[in-house]
């Protein structure tokens, strides 16, 4: 089967904008301070609804759906795999751009401010798939599993969020869905992973259509309601670790709506070519953060222009780091006896 027939078009336009609004939550909007200050009540309620745009770990949570997805396409009609080729090349995939930008940003001193939580997740749902992939029960039933098991795991070792929310007071509060640690994360998060496999698994039996006005209603329906969850979060004491593998389930029915839409209509060039370089905007754009504010200060002025160099200093990482690892993955060609 060609490389063509192992991809869906969209997917990177999807990619992108998830890595943009990572990006957009770790960047203080200086917008926010500006109209909350102002003595114009319009203004402070803006600032209070911008302050709440962009769920970034909702977007982790779109990009787990979307992994799973993209590493089980290609294999959705196969009986067996190649176990070797395929962790090498997805080790490598990932590996080298975190290491090399690990190595890079911990020398500096800022190893802290790459996402590694999640990249650790990812490693390990790479490394598990051969198990889950010949494993006799069902895809569907193995993400129900995993789902029960994630909450029996949070209920288990998050009561003080749980408490925090039914008495709507700080009780040991903490909002972080990687709250667990390298651990236990991954299993908290392996039931979204799992939908995307399950999206890849079902996906050629998507026999509907969807119009242009529906997709965009579809986004906009997802946008709000991320934006309902962080308010949550923030507000109402209900953390992410709680809300998001619920937000998932929403998030794969959009995803859904998203293949299907994408079968009948061509996405953007640059936004597609933009999605080829999303990883390394998502793992770079802390960094860049940092690397730009030694020499432009940060204000509302400059704010749109700080994105615009991290995308592009994001894309150079792209070309000399992710790029090469990701040609060199493709590369392994291991075949057992030879």
């Amino acid at each position: 089967m060609s490389e063509k027939k192992n991809w869906v078009q969209g997917i990177d336009s999807i990619r992108f904008f998830l890595a943009l609004i990572v990006l957009l939550s770790h960047y203080r909007n200086p917008f926010i301070l500006l109209f909350k200050n102002s003595e114009n009540k319009l203004a402070q309620l803006f600032s209070g609804a911008i302050s709440h745009l962009f769920l970034g770990v909702g977007a982790v949570i779109a990009f787990f759906i979307i992994s799973g997805f993209v590493i089980h396409y290609p294999n959705r009609h196969k009986e067996k795999i190649n176990v070797v080729n395929f962790l090498l090349r997805r080790w490598l995939r990932i590996g080298i751009p975190m290491v090399v930008i690990g190595l890079i940003a911990g020398y500096f001193g800022y190893f802290n401010n790459i996402p590694v939580w999640s990249l650790y997740c990812e490693i390990i749902y790479y490394t598990i798939y051969p198990l889950l992939f010949r494993s006799r029960i069902s895809w569907g039933r193995q993400f129900w599993i995993s789902f029960v098991l994630s909450y029996a795991v949070i209920i288990a070792l998050n009561l003080a969020e749980i408490n925090s929310f039914i008495h709507q007071a700080n009780l040991g509060y903490n909002i972080n869905y990687w709250q667990l640690g390298i651990s236990l994360t991954w299993l908290v998060g392996l039931p979204c992973w799992l939908l995307g496999v399950l999206l890849a698994e079902r996906a050629d039996r998507f026999n509907f259509q969807v119009s242009t006005l529906k997709i965009y209603a579809c986004r906009a329906g997802v946008f709000l309601l991320s934006m309902a969850i962080f308010a949550l979060a923030t507000h109402y004491y209900l953390s992410c670790i709680l809300s998001l593998n619920i937000y998932a389930l929403v998030l794969y029915l959009w995803l859904k709506q998203e293949i299907v839409y994408y079968r009948s209509h061509q996405p953007s060039r640059v936004f597609e070519y933009f999605g080829k370089f999303s990883y390394s905007l998502y793992l770079c754009h802390q960094l860049c953060l940092i690397i730009i504010s030694t020499f432009l200060v940060y204000n509302e002025y400059t704010y749109l222009l700080y994105i615009v160099l991290s995308l592009g200093i994001s894309y150079i990482a792209y070309l000399l780091v992710e790029y090469p690892s990701h040609k060199l993955a493709q590369k392994i060609n291991y075949a057992p006896g030879r």
